[in-house]
């Protein structure tokens, strides 16, 4: 079987600031909410170090070119650019600067994310994206980025993940301001955010630059946990939540009634609504928006629910200590036959391709990038390197989901692995490892695994890929008539 990986499919790998940059004091960047999260006494890790990559980002732009990455995804800090009267910071300019301009001489793409979840604590402050000012505040920013940066950055982000900011900000607590159970809240801030990127879309486009914009979302596939009414009904509620908001007002422009119905039933007396000017910026934004990014780790599996919320987190990575139920919307629960990572999320790549065909079909037709896709692991350096080879077959069956939606008509340009570099996780800390280069947090020191290379090697290639011990070959459109 010859299947064609398309000539000019992007293949990458994805960082972000404050989880690779470290230098949390150093050129006067603002202090962010998560600097003080994670200085709670029950926190046992924090951002000041990370990786590192403040400092040796010239060094992991360079082992991209070398092991064939052609795009970097990352994230600009907003604390680093714009200071608290909303005025630019020569500093931070002068570092992404030099981060953009090392990308474009080792022939390195950029693709730049606005914002991913590290707002800046004055704002944290004054209510987060619940504050009118947080808005006013990110128009100002992406205008100053698309204004310094716009010639030379062709691919941007407003934002990644809203939804889980939204909800781990104010349903399970596990991101500041640290809120359980406002499920008014979270959707009320899922909405501003959405409106704040609509804003900035439409900027983008009034300013007329040569170059793309999009927004990223976390797609996770919800299905009952059994074949009963109950249980499909706390999937399309907990569907509701996940994706369909998000996907509405992002791709449409507006909720659409069966969303509507099923806000109305979790939240029957509290409701946000939109103001007519918020409505007229989303509408306008979805007719322009260039393409959506889908973030893929996990599905979900639900079961009606009728208790008050419980969540607990697997923080440690102690397999099946996870709990997770929502008050008035479902219970997640896994399924015996699909497994898990050590934290209790699904390997499930159906899911992706299922997310994949379900946008395409149900809504207005935009290129997609899989701008997240990647495994956590426990992991250990050994004869400087790491033997990842569940992370080669979870990476191998996660782009055979992506080329069966491709080659059933989903217009998929591109898939980034999550992450070039290990990196702390948001709520893991630093033992779970994504990256492509393990990262030694005692000096800063990279090392590339056994993906780094296998990923070269393909990239290479893009040749005799095997997926679940069936041989599949990849190969690009250039060979595709010999080998046919």
């Amino acid at each position: 079987m010859i299947r064609t990986v398309p000539r000019d499919f992007v293949l990458g790998a994805a960082t972000a600031a404050y989880q690779v940059e470290g230098a949390v004091r150093e050129g006067a960047r603002l202090p962010s909410v998560w600097d003080s999260w994670l200085a709670r006494p029950e926190s046992d890790f924090n951002g000041e170090q990370a990786s590192d990559s403040y400092h040796r980002y010239a060094a992991d732009i360079a082992a991209c070119r070398e092991f064939h990455v052609q795009a970097l995804e990352l994230s600009f800090a907003w604390t680093r650019l714009l200071d608290e009267q909303g005025q630019p910071n020569a500093a931070g300019l002068r570092y992404y600067d030099s981060v953009i301009d090392a990308c474009l001489q080792a022939g390195v793409e950029p693709y730049v994310a606005l914002y991913q979840f590290d707002l800046p604590e004055y704002l944290g402050q004054a209510g987060g994206w619940l504050a009118p000012l947080t808005q006013e505040r990110f128009r100002q920013y992406a205008q100053l980025c698309f204004e310094h940066f716009g010639q030379r950055v062709h691919h941007w982000l407003t934002l990644k993940d809203p939804v889980s900011e939204a909800v781990n900000a104010y349903v399970t607590g596990l991101f500041p301001p640290g809120q359980q159970d406002e499920l008014a809240r979270s959707l009320e801030a899922l909405q501003h955010m959405l409106t704040a990127h609509a804003q900035v879309v439409n900027l983008y486009k009034d300013m007329g630059l040569e170059g793309d914009i999009g927004i990223a979302h976390r797609a996770e596939a919800v299905y009952p946990f059994h074949d009963t009414e109950a249980d499909k009904h706390a999937a399309w509620l907990d569907d509701a939540f996940t994706n369909r908001v998000m996907l509405d007002l992002v791709l449409m422009g507006e909720l659409q009634p069966a969303t509507q119905a099923a806000l109305a039933e979790i939240l029957p007396t509290a409701l946000p609504t939109l103001t007519a000017a918020e409505q007229t910026a989303l509408r306008q934004a979805a007719r322009q928006l260039d393409f959506l990014g889908v973030n893929y780790y996990a599905s979900h599996f639900c079961e009606a629910w009728h208790g008050g919320s419980v969540v607990h987190h697997n923080g440690q990575g102690r397999r099946g200590t996870s709990t997770y139920a929502i008050s008035g919307v479902s219970q997640r629960v896994n399924k015996a036959d699909v497994p898990t990572t050590d934290w209790d999320w699904s390997i499930f790549p159906q899911g992706l391709y299922d997310m994949l065909v379900r946008i395409q079909q149900e809504y207005p037709a935009r290129p997609i990038y899989i701008t997240e896709n990647g495994l956590g692991c426990h992991e250990e350096l050994a004869a400087g390197t790491v033997e990842d080879d569940d992370r080669i077959d979870y990476l191998r069956q996660h782009m055979a989901a992506v080329l069966d939606a491709l080659e059933d008509g989903v217009d998929v340009r591109g898939y980034f692995v999550w992450s070039l570099v290990d990196a702390m996780s948001w709520t893991n800390g630093y033992d779970k490892r994504y990256g492509l280069f393990y990262v030694n947090y005692a000096d800063g020191s990279r090392y590339a695994k056994k993906s780094a290379h296998w990923l070269k090697d393909f990239a290479q290639r893009r040749l005799m890929l095997t997926v679940n011990s069936l041989e599949t070959n990849l190969v690009p459109e250039a060979q595709e008539s010999q080998e046919s």
